[in-house]
């Protein structure tokens, strides 16, 4: 992060709680791109008028920042904080260096998702916390952008290999909730070998689902032929 985003992104982790999105978050799960701008969800609070405040206060600590609404980057102070956040989810702080976005509600959240996100979450040293590549994932769905689908399809990689690594072992509760939330041919065959004869049952009735909807992996899989391309 370049210019004065640390020190401001460090006032609000005093005494609030911030996830990381974006390409920030995205480059902390390993994948080597650049951003030429920072994203943080900050706790929603009780309020948009509590959250807005807090905003301004620490805008405040910052001689050169200021506080504009999206889209269009005007200027906004006051009510009209709370209003903006209100209406789109995020406000942009420039004169840091480079723009930061704060959302209150990201792509594919709402504000009460964040105690939930934030569960799955990594604490950094810095106060700030990493999500779940899953959770980034999710705040990436509603988007067209190149750099944002090939976002997408790094952190499903990542994903998987988490995937591969806990899902010979797991137990039936927790095999179940990883497939829940994320599921495709290559982690199911995966599932298929742990020893446990429900995990079985439970991947391939998700290999079924899949197969039934025109997979050819998981058909192969299911009949025992090579996988195509393999």
């Amino acid at each position: 992060m370049a210019g004065e985003i640390p020190e401001f992104i460090e006032c609000l982790t005093r005494d609030h709680r911030v996830l990381i999105l974006g390409g920030l978050a995205v480059i902390a799960h390993g994948r080597d791109r650049h951003t030429k701008d920072a994203d943080i969800w900050l706790e929603p609070m009780e309020s948009s008028s509590v959250w807005a405040s807090v905003v301004a206060r620490t805008c405040g600590r910052f001689n050169s920042a200021t506080i504009h609404r999206l889209p269009g980057w005007s200027e906004i102070s006051g009510e009209e904080i709370a209003q903006a956040v209100d209406d789109t989810g995020v406000i942009r702080i420039l004169g840091l260096g480079q723009p930061l976005d704060i959302f209150r509600r990201p792509n594919e959240f709402d504000e009460l998702a964040f105690d939930d996100v934030i569960g799955r979450a990594q604490k950094s040293e810095d106060g700030t916390y990493l999500p779940d590549p899953l959770d980034l994932l999710q705040s990436k769905l509603d988007t067209t952008r190149d750099k944002d689908q090939q976002d997408i399809f790094h952190l499903e990689h990542v994903t998987r290999r988490r995937y591969f690594d806990r899902l010979p072992t797991a137990t039936l509760a927790e095999a179940t909730e990883m497939l829940d939330r994320f599921a495709d041919w290559q982690v199911l065959r995966v599932a298929l070998g742990n020893p446990d004869p429900a995990v079985q049952a439970l991947a391939r009735r998700h290999l079924e689902e899949f197969a039934e909807a025109g997979d050819p992996f998981s058909q192969a899989i299911l009949a025992g032929r090579p996988i195509p391309g393999e």
